[in-house]
């Protein structure tokens, strides 16, 4: 007897491989046997018919860890998504003395908010063992460099001294130990900016030991840094010898695209990923120097109070917001702030009677570095269409959702990513596949990240499953409503256990904590 029988589904089973009619019985967690059952008795019997059964959603790269930690992240189960990842661009909460944990708190609270979540560990394995029974989707760890350079460096730049460099080496064994997928870095934000390649090449041979990857935000992504940035993570690959994966590497021109396909052709195992909205959201910080920031968060605000160094801030800050800008407001922490969420910044600004750097500089002061901002494509729609198809389509992209779950105004990206695919660019543009389509959400993330028994409809795999209607399925999340759920996904299980039924999320909070190659 099967505890779920699932009837008369279009089998999408993740390979890329054609779909195929047939019945797919679930025990416990596991899949059980996929065939024609026409006699089997179960617990539950769903019917499929007319609809898609596939594997649950990966996404490497969400910014959800702290909503899921807090019990209430749901946008990525009601999108089908079953396992994401913490550590994405290097940040996370853990390892982290209880001290240094306080700072790095306030520096993410404008990307990740402040939940109460008791904010008592100190190791990786202590922080995964938070999410057990609180969590609707799984969830696997990354290894934020970031972190690592903090716990044993703090806020400080230069070259670590041998000492402290096999101190990082030995955090990072740490967390291999404990199960972690990839190293992660955001080389544009800090302390992990200050690190130099070889300290990223000491720690990712330690990661290379256990069969991981290599993650990053790159060491800057605009046209005239992305040749230098997709060279180091060249020289990472070859001297750690160690698999490499560009974050969000969207929006890319066919020559930087050219870089990395020439790198894999030399035997470089690269791959990236990338989201399906034509806009980006990140910390009205980013927009100064990378390395400027040495301090932790409360003296490097009071540095940029003092009127003394503005000036040399004013080209940063024009650059980033030039005329015509449609870059806008999502989160700030102060209530007497948040009134400017949904808000273009240029537009806030100019009711403001100042220049336009000290806006930027006085409100980073006024919010603690929190404001977060959506930073639409600057191409027109037509220019932007065309780069999403580009990204899109390249056989090296897997989907992420670079998911920000704050704020009045969000990018709906963290709503939406994953049915925007398979309704607006696989059945309304064609641009994909829908087995292909899959095929980047499923097994290629679970394969690429090492976890072996996800992202593919086999016996004895895990019991991910998500059965959705191929007619209707959409994304209703728009920038000026961000939050809105999908539509056409039915159901969703999570190791067997149904977390969306008939449309409805569930109170099921079903997930677990995944490790490499466990």
């Amino acid at each position: 007897m099967f505890d779920v029988l699932i009837r008369d589904a279009l089998i999408v089973d993740g390979s890329g491989n054609p779909g195929y009619y047939a019945d797919l019985g679930v025990v416990d967690d596991r899949i059980a046997a996929i065939g024609r059952f026409p006699q089997a008795e179960a617990v539950r019997v769903i019917s499929a018919e007319k609809k898609v059964l596939c594997p649950g959603f990966i996404d490497v790269h969400s910014h959800s860890e702290l909503e899921m930690l807090a019990g209430r992240h749901t946008a990525g189960v009601q999108m089908g998504v079953t396992t994401e990842f913490t550590g994405p661009d290097g940040l996370s909460f853990a390892p982290l003395p209880p001290e240094r944990l306080a700072e790095y708190r306030q520096y993410l609270h404008g990307v990740y908010g402040d939940a109460d979540v008791g904010w008592d560990w100190r190791t990786l394995p202590e922080y995964l063992e938070r999410f057990e029974g609180r969590i609707y989707n799984n969830v696997a760890a990354q290894i934020p460099q970031g972190v690592i350079r903090l716990a044993v460096m703090g806020w400080a730049a230069g070259l670590p001294t041998a000492e402290q460099l096999d101190a990082m080496c030995g955090l990072t064994r740490e967390c291999m130990e404990a199960g972690a997928v990839s190293l992660c870095t955001g080389l544009d934000y800090v302390p992990g900016a200050h690190a130099g390649t070889e300290e990223l090449i000491a720690l990712s041979r330690v990661v290379a030991e256990f069969g991981g990857i290599y993650a990053t935000h790159m060491r800057g992504y605009g046209d005239e840094e992305r040749a230098d940035s997709i060279a180091e993570v060249v020289v990472i690959a070859r001297e750690a010898g160690i698999g490499v994966h560009i974050n969000h590497f969207a929006s890319v021109t066919p020559e930087r695209y050219a870089e990395a396909e020439a790198a894999r052709e030399r035997g470089i195992d690269i791959t990236w990923d990338a989201y399906s909205y034509p806009a980006g959201s990140t910390t009205l910080a980013y927009v100064l120097p990378r390395t400027l920031q040495r301090t932790d968060v409360a003296s490097f605000v009071e540095q940029l109070g003092d009127p003394a160094g503005r000036d040399s801030l004013h080209a940063d800050v024009e650059a980033a917001f030039p005329p015509g800008s449609r870059v806008y407001f999502t989160a700030l922490s102060r209530p007497e702030n948040q009134w400017m969420e949904g808000q273009r910044l240029r537009e806030v600004w100019r009711r403001s009677g100042k220049t336009l750097t000290d806006f930027v500089l006085d409100l980073l002061v006024d919010e603690s570095l929190s404001p977060l901002l959506v930073y639409p494509w600057a191409g027109t729609e037509e220019e932007n269409e065309a780069a999403l198809r580009r990204t899109l389509t390249h056989p090296l992209q897997m989907v992420i959702s670079d998911g920000v779950y704050i704020g009045g105004y969000p990018n709906p990206r963290g709503w939406g990513t994953y049915p925007r695919i398979l309704g607006r660019y696989v059945r309304e543009q064609g641009w994909l596949r829908l087995e292909d389509a899959i095929r980047r959400m499923t097994s290629f993330p679970a394969m690429r990240f090492g976890l072996d028994d996800r992202g593919l409809l086999r016996k004895g795999m895990a019991a991910d499953l998500v059965i959705f209607d191929p007619q209707t399925i959409d994304a209703r999340a728009t920038y000026e409503e961000p939050r809105r759920p999908p539509v056409g996904i039915d159901h969703v299980l999570v190791n067997g256990v149904s977390v969306v039924n008939d449309g409805t999320l569930t109170d099921q909070h079903a997930g677990r904590v995944l490790r490499l190659h466990s």
